[in-house]
């Protein structure tokens, strides 16, 4: 339970930290762009829009591509990482639009993951959308790798449980068999009989226990060796 646990609060910590550098970057672009379409001005109609992505796209390396569509879905400007290109299964069609009720989100899939915005003008109206990808691959890899490792550290310590539980079976056993000896033995004390044998020192096992053993001797010590058990003094002297 605790691995599983672990696991779900490593893929939440892990999703969330995507999402932030995803959200960053297109709500930087995002400003960019608004900036302009405040204007009046078209997103076609931007002069050097890629050299605008582009410099947004060096804000971290995760991020693999920025696009800008018009509110068709048509393609007008894009900038990709070079050392890592835009992963092509992506689908950045404006299909993905229609159950779609907000005017951003991000979503994560084995094929990347996408953050998408639709950009307003001053009056409402959608001026189009902006689209920042980043290459999933590295986020499932680690969590595979995560996984591996937190299910093996959950064998080991299944397998050392069975071990561990026999030893604190036999330590309490132990315990309890110091107990049950003296409790053996003031019987026989109380009845007048000599000690069967010593009480097991060896399985004293805390400073508490053999304080007690060592008080129940000095107490077993002051008991009448001779004479039985109910025969007063007055008994003793009339023999």
């Amino acid at each position: 339970m605790t691995t599983t646990l672990n696991y779900l609060r490593f893929e939440q910590t892990l999703r969330t930290l995507v999402f932030q550098q995803m959200s960053v970057v297109r709500h930087e672009t995002s400003q960019d762009l608004l900036a302009g379409i405040d204007l009046g001005l078209r997103l076609d109609n931007f002069e050097n829009l890629e050299g605008i992505l582009a410099r947004r796209l060096q804000m971290t390396p995760e991020v693999t591509g920025i696009t800008v569509q018009d509110c068709q879905g048509t393609e007008i400007a894009r900038a990709t990482a070079t050392q890592q290109p835009d992963p092509s299964p992506i689908d950045h069609s404006s299909g993905n639009l229609a159950p779609r009720t907000q005017s951003s989100w991000t979503s994560i899939s084995e094929k990347g993951a996408v953050s998408r915005s639709i950009l307003h003008d001053s009056l409402g109206q959608c001026a189009g959308q902006l689209i920042v990808t980043t290459d999933s691959s590295d986020y499932f890899r680690k969590l595979d790798l995560a996984f591996i490792e937190m299910w093996k550290s959950a064998g080991l310590g299944m397998l050392l449980i069975i071990p561990i539980t026999g030893l604190l079976i036999i330590l309490m056993r132990r315990r309890h068999r110091i107990f049950v000896e003296l409790h053996q033995d003031i019987d026989r004390a109380m009845a007048g009989e000599t000690t069967a044998r010593q009480i097991h020192d060896e399985d004293a096992l805390t400073a508490s226990e053999i304080e007690l053993i060592s008080l129940y001797r000095e107490i077993r010590d002051k008991l009448p060796k001779d004479g039985v058990a109910g025969q007063s003094p007055d008994a003793e002297k009339s023999k």
